[in-house]
Parts: C-alpha cells; sequence; structure tokens
C-alpha cells in the first residue's frame, strides 16, 4: 500500500481487523481503525495505528462522521 494512502479499518479493535490493522501497519501504511468497543483508541496506539475511532457501524450517521473524521486526519 503507498504510503500516501489511509487504510480505514472497521472491526479494528479485535480479531480479524485489528490484525489486519496491524498487518497494514508493519507494511508502512498508516491506518485508521473503527470500532465500537470502547477500547479502541487503546488499541489504536497499541499496533501503531494513525488514529482510532468510536463507531457503530449499524448507524449510519455514526459511519458518515467516522468517515469525516478519518478524511480530516489525512488531510
Amino acid at each position: 500500500m503507498p504510503r500516501d494512502r489511509l487504510a480505514f479499518i472497521t472491526g479494528g479493535a479485535s480479531g480479524i481487523g485489528r490484525a489486519v490493522a496491524a498487518a497494514l501497519v508493519r507494511e508502512g501504511a498508516r491506518v485508521a481503525i473503527g470500532d465500537i468497543a470502547p477500547e479502541v483508541d487503546a488499541v489504536a496506539r497499541d499496533i501503531k495505528a494513525a488514529i482510532g475511532i468510536r463507531v457503530d457501524v449499524t448507524e449510519p450517521a455514526q459511519v458518515e462522521g467516522a468517515v469525516r473524521e478519518v478524511v480530516r486526519y489525512r488531510t
């Protein structure tokens, strides 16, 4: 993944999402992780992700807000 890109991984605080986010970080990518879990910020710090965002992906307004936050972070 080019270094000028920012990946946004939902479900990134645990399981497969966390593993994918961590792998992308190891490869040099900037990664934003989103999750409903309250520990999303701690996980982001632990795996050296760019940003952690608390989001419930079943709520469209929260998803839109999370995407706006990622876009603001990227610019």
